[in-house]
């Protein structure tokens, strides 16, 4: 008896239909969406802001005494105080620490590794001008520097090149703080390995400048 009483009304539905038959009730038109079309949450966040998982800012390091492509001041040079620049940075990764490694990029090849600080903190953002050098300078706290090129001098040293030179501040942001495995004893080919090894993707920030003595 069921089936029956169905037959009429479904053959009634099909007479309606057909080629030239409107469109279901619930359908947008082909011109743009319903009024009422609700709002998904990813929509609504590619409308009013940035994606959540939006990279992190471009990392980048400044200084106010050398800019990108310049020349590095006497004072930063063996010929003047050999005095570290002051260095600041933004962006890149959230990391435990940083650490800020100084080479003569002239020889590509062959870089020249100068001087190295590392276990900077942090919530650091930037390094002060004359960094006192000692293994553990009170500023930034919780740093660290190894013996120098010269293996006697702690901290930076700057430019000493015969003829004009290329050189770059990297500061690479690292996975730990401190980096094991290092010590005062720690030579700064040892403390550059450990740097490398536990650089973070995305965390390397660099200012290249040049020197004529």
């Amino acid at each position: 008896m069921r089936t029956a009483l169905f037959l009429p009304i479904a053959l009634t539905l099909a007479a309606c239909g057909g080629d030239d038959a409107a469109s279901p009730v619930d359908a947008p038109a082909d011109d743009g969406p319903t009024v009422d079309s609700p709002v998904t949450i990813d929509a609504a966040l590619a409308i009013d802001g940035p994606a959540i998982d939006a990279p992190p800012a471009a990392f980048v390091l400044t200084s106010t005494a050398i800019t990108e492509g310049g020349v590095i001041p006497v004072v930063h040079s063996c010929r003047g105080a050999n005095t570290s620049p002051p260095l600041a940075w933004t962006g890149g990764p959230t990391a435990p620490g940083y650490a800020l490694v100084f080479t003569d990029i002239t020889t590509p090849a062959n870089p020249f590794l100068h001087s190295i600080i590392w276990d900077i903190p942090g919530t650091a953002t930037s390094l002060p001008e004359g960094i006192q050098k000692v293994y553990m300078p009170p500023v930034p706290a919780g740093a660290k520097q190894p013996l120098g090129y010269d293996n006697s001098t702690r901290g930076y040293l700057g430019p000493c090149p015969g003829s004009m030179h290329r050189y770059e501040y990297a500061l690479v942001a690292v996975d730990a703080n401190p980096l094991p495995g290092l010590s005062m004893a720690s030579n700064r080919v040892a403390v550059r390995d450990a740097i490398t090894a536990h650089a973070l993707a995305g965390g390397r920030a660099t200012l290249t400048a040049t020197f004529t003595p």
